[in-house]
């Protein structure tokens, strides 16, 4: 990976002179008694390096040739095994992915310059553009700013037309773009012919908001692509199949029509993760696709999200749902095994061909593939117990139960309403094994939940408690939960203490393999 960033002025190109590196400034000034090697006389002045061509003018020229392997052991002799101070290179004598790492952490030009030190290190530098992280420095550095860093991009994408470009991270500040972004298409279009495999794009801070251009649409071999802070293409007039390649896409503070969107979605046939956030200009998404895994999203400004036809849909997440007055709609997706955060706001929620709201669960309701559910428990709304147990009877092979209290109960005491214990809830009583709760602050409704939970699941093994307060409040804590009164006496119940906001993870915490653990700090 190579980081594009100017180096100082003071940088100076080097060349290789009987191994050692040495400044181009060569000869030095006159003896003046501090050179180390002050025993006899200075060293003679030794001819400056001879120009010859290389792939870029900017680079400099290369010393004269000499015998060097390509890689490994300089003379057949191991490095550990030669006298020390014996004069030799022994930095050339590492293997190539030490030698690429180094590199990875110079600015471009001084990276560049490398090529010139010897045979050995002429490749090394086309190598690491296998990685191209073209960032932006903030702030600029020695005056060099916009101009600089767009001409040197499209110097090494014109100078270098057949070297492999896997994936391509471009960063950039300010208003450096504008009426430039033509230049960005003259990028993606060469870096399509590179093969390019990720792209990630960031106009952070760019003002006005820049749209990208539509050659993004037509990189055939791209599989990941991430866009922060821009305008997405207009892809509804493209022609499909689009990004055929295309199997992760992350959206952030993107503005993308709702058509575009939607042909993302259906004509993207390899397309299997899909993160949305804080994304404008969409009211409705429309999921059919035959690939998509994975949706996960805010889903605030939504005003509809239907799951119309997706066989192979496994994780559907939208953390702002319950916030926001959207309609969902799941009518085909029988893999769907984690599904959140559904509330009551929520209305109506069809699931399959039923409208739910909150009544009498109807048999062809009932979503038999979900392991997963995140619901947000609405105790500020009259009529919430009851809403939260018709909707676990949805749900009868539920293994897994997040709960997340609604801000205004959080906020202010609420009315605490009786639980229903005559009526049977069939994954509580049966294939609930882990509860999570979110946010938990000992309020009365919270406790009123867990001590219902904790009473009816016979199957439950783990229930983890997050909340913001210290041990001696979670000591307090566990010491009301009577272990006669449990279904399950030998249930464990941990207390952890939250130590970053919820929404800052995005969703990690949902899903075990990929939360955050370091966010967590175990109290009991």
């Amino acid at each position: 990976m190579c980081c594009l960033s100017p180096s100082s002025p003071s940088a100076t190109a080097t060349s290789s002179r009987r191994g050692q590196i040495v400044a181009s400034e060569w000869p030095p000034g006159p003896f003046n008694g501090s050179n180390p090697h002050s025993e006899g006389p200075p060293p003679s002045p030794a001819p400056p390096p001879r120009a010859v061509d290389t792939d870029d003018e900017e680079f400099g020229g290369r010393p004269a040739k000499r015998a060097h392997p390509e890689s490994g052991y300089g003379d057949g002799v191991r490095t550990g095994d030669r006298p020390a101070g014996d004069g030799r290179d022994r930095i050339s004598d590492l293997p190539d992915a030490v030698l690429l790492s180094v590199l990875s952490f110079l600015p471009l030009r001084d990276a560049g310059r490398t090529a010139v030190l010897s045979s050995r290190w002429r490749g090394l530098f086309d190598q690491s553009l296998l990685d191209f992280n073209a960032c932006q420095p903030f702030p600029p550095e020695e005056g060099r700013g916009c101009d600089w860093f767009i001409r040197a991009i499209t110097d090494i994408l014109a100078a270098r037309p057949r070297i492999s470009i896997q994936s391509f991270r471009f960063v950039m500040y300010g208003r450096g773009f504008d009426d430039r972004l033509d230049v960005v298409d003259g990028w993606l279009c060469a870096l399509a012919r590179h093969g390019l495999r990720e792209l990630d794009v960031d106009m952070f801070y760019a003002g006005p908001v820049p749209t990208l251009p539509g050659s993004l649409l037509k990189l055939a071999s791209l599989e990941t692509l991430k866009v922060f802070n821009c305008r997405f293409p207009n892809a509804g007039s493209a022609p499909a199949p689009l990004l055929p390649a295309l199997k992760i896409l992350h959206l952030s503070n993107v503005d993308v029509s709702e058509e575009s969107l939607q042909a993302i979605l259906s004509h993207g046939t390899s397309l299997e993760s899909v993160k949305l956030k804080n994304i404008t200009g969409v009211d409705k998404i429309c999921l059919r696709s035959k690939s998509l895994t994975h949706l996960y999203g805010d889903f605030g400004d939504l005003k509809e999200l239907v799951v119309e036809d997706a066989p192979n849909l496994e994780e559907l997440m939208g953390i702002g749902l319950p916030s926001g007055k959207a309609k969902v709609k799941i009518v085909f997706a029988p893999k769907l095994q984690m599904l959140g955060y559904l509330g009551i706001s929520m209305r109506p929620l069809v699931l399959h061909d039923t409208v739910f709201d909150g009544g009498i669960v109807q048999l062809r309701t009932l979503m038999h593939s979900v392991k997963t559910l995140v619901i947000q428990v609405p105790s500020s709304e009259k009529g919430y117990t009851i809403f939260v147990a018709q909707m676990l009877k949805c749900f009868p092979c539920l293994e897994v139960l997040h709960v997340e209290p609604n801000k205004r109960s959080i906020s202010r005491r609420v009315n605490v309403e009786e639980w229903d214990t005559a009526n049977s809830i069939q994954c509580i009583e049966h294939s609930i094994s882990r509860v999570v709760f979110e946010c938990f602050g000992g309020e009365d409704c919270q406790w009123g939940f867990l001590t219902i939970l904790l009473g009816m699941a016979r199957a439950l093994k783990l229930v983890e408690i997050y909340c913001w307060t210290g041990k001696d409040w979670a000591s307090d804590q566990l010491e009301l939960l009577n272990p006669k009164n449990r279904a399950s006496p030998d249930a464990k119940i941990q207390f952890l203490r939250i130590c970053k906001p919820i929404n800052d993870l995005y969703l990690c915490h949902c899903c075990t393999q990929r939360c955050q653990k370091e966010n967590r700090v175990a109290l009991t």
